[in-house]
Order: structure tokens, then C-alpha cells, then sequence
């Protein structure tokens, strides 16, 4: 019976760190051997008196802690980054085959994980660093999307008769909040209600048509290896230089900190800006 418990814990730690980006997955599998290793070549001190003793138990059991550890911790790491490889190239596979479709019909009948997988293989086509949340524990948020220092939060619903609400978006504003992050998305196959693209409207909340992005997949031309990004039910500008879709960011630093303005999404290629107003 204790091992059987000792493998299902593995199990969950291989699959809790297959949501993380792979690389990051490897990263850690390396750092994490460096420190068990050099826990494991720790020496205790003989104990002289009953004060040195607690002492040297200690330091023994670390040694032991980092024995073991040395070699289970970068394995799991290690799964958990072949695990995320292996769900990075389905999501690949289900964007492609998601391309070769027409209509909705495509998004209404995948799972809700599917459905989230294509959302993230999208950002992922769009050069962020995605992970997503683990399966009943999304808190509001369902993908992570990364770029340089900034992060977006991605909330998807696969809702087909229900609108979106705007509690729902109001969630998603609080966690950007709590997590400092640069904006956020919502991506649904139904409508949004009025009060809820009211309160996304200038919060750098953006209200995704999840059919839209179907149709920008669709129509896509075959020698582009970007697609361009969703189109978004609030009125966002074009980059004057480049011409892609603009996002709209909160500036962090300089004599115009906390002002809304927008950015390309070309960034740092380029560097181009409009007011937000």
C-alpha cells in the first residue's frame, strides 16, 4: 500500500510540472540536482553533547533528503518536460487540423481541454510561452501567456448557448490585478453581454470571438508562419509601421507610468506606440 501512495505522488508531481513550458520543466531539473547534490555530500559533525546532537540528526536527515532526491526530483522534472514536448506537439497537430476546417462546428465539438489546447497552440503560434492550469483548479484562469516580462491570463469558455456575463470578466480583471499581469483575454464560442464588453473597454481585457480566430486560421495564407492575432470585439488600432494588431498596455515606468497607451505586438521588433483614450 505505501507504494502504490509513493507512486501516485509521482504521478501528480509529473503532471502538475507537465502544464509548465518544457524548457522551463528542464531548468528546473537541473537546478533542483545541483542543490540535492550538494545536500547529499553534507558531513555531519560528530555530536560531543546533547546541544550538537539535534544538530547532527538534522544535517544527516538532509544528507539523506538530498541522497534520494538527487536522482527521483530531476527525473520527475525531467517526464514532466517530455510530457509537455509531447502535449506542445498535439496542440500543434489540433491547430492543423483546425485550419483544415470550416465553420464552428470544429470548436463546438471538442471537450473543453481541447478547446483550451487550441487556445494555447494559437498563443504558442504567436511566439508567447504558454502553460496551462491544472484540470479543476483554474481559479478564473485557464492559460498563461508569456512574453519577454510581460504575462496575459487567459480565461476560454466553450459556452454555446449562455453568454458571457460579466462576472466573469470582472474575475479575470481581479487576478490580473493580483498578478500583475499586462492584460488579459476571454475567448468564447458564444456572445459576450453589453455589460461585459462595457467593463473590458479600456481595462486591457480583450473579448475574443472564438470563431474569428477560427476563420483567421482558416484564411491564413500558406507561406505565413504567423497568423495574426484574434480579432477582439473592442475597437483596437492597426501599428502605423508594421501594420499588425495593437494591444493596449499600462506603462510601468517613466514620467508616464500607469497611463494606458498602445503598443505593437511586434514588440521589441517594433517599437512603435498610439495613445489610449
Amino acid at each position: 500500500m505505501p507504494r502504490r501512495q509513493r507512486i501516485s505522488g509521482i504521478e501528480g508531481a509529473i503532471k502538475a510540472f507537465s502544464v509548465l513550458p518544457w524548457w522551463f520543466s528542464l531548468v528546473l531539473a537541473v537546478l533542483t540536482w545541483v542543490l540535492c547534490h550538494r545536500l547529499a555530500q553534507l558531513e555531519p559533525v560528530p555530536a560531543k553533547d546533547i546541544g550538537q546532537l539535534g544538530v547532527s540528526v538534522k544535517v544527516t536527515m538532509l544528507k539523506t533528503a538530498g541522497m534520494i532526491l538527487q536522482y527521483v526530483a530531476p527525473l520527475v522534472l525531467v517526464l514532466a518536460a517530455l510530457c509537455s514536448m509531447l502535449a506542445m506537439r498535439r496542440r500543434s497537430k489540433l491547430l492543423v487540423e483546425a485550419e483544415a476546417r470550416t465553420g464552428s462546428a470544429p470548436l463546438r465539438n471538442m471537450t473543453w481541454r481541447e478547446f483550451e489546447q487550441l487556445v494555447g497552440a494559437y498563443f504558442e503560434r504567436l511566439g508567447y510561452s504558454v502553460s496551462f492550469t491544472a484540470d479543476g483548479a483554474d481559479g478564473g484562469v485557464d492559460v498563461v501567456a508569456r512574453m519577454g516580462s510581460e504575462t496575459f491570463l487567459i480565461q476560454c469558455k466553450q459556452w454555446r448557448a449562455t453568454q458571457v456575463g460579466v462576472g466573469v470578466v470582472r474575475e479575470l480583471y481581479g487576478l490580473m490585478a493580483a498578478r500583475g499581469a499586462t492584460g488579459g483575454y476571454v475567448v468564447s464560442i458564444g456572445p459576450f453581454t453589453s455589460d461585459a464588453e462595457d467593463f473590458a473597454d479600456g481595462r486591457n481585457i480583450n473579448l475574443v470571438d472564438a470563431n474569428s480566430l477560427l476563420s483567421t486560421l482558416n484564411t491564413r495564407s500558406p507561406a505565413s508562419t504567423r497568423p495574426a492575432p484574434p480579432r477582439l470585439t473592442t475597437t483596437i488600432p492597426t501599428c502605423p509601421k508594421c501594420g499588425t494588431t495593437m494591444i493596449r498596455r499600462i506603462a510601468k515606468q517613466g514620467a508616464n507610468r500607469g497611463r494606458a497607451f498602445y503598443g505593437c505586438t511586434n514588440y521589441p521588433q517594433c517599437r512603435a506606440t498610439l495613445p489610449a483614450h
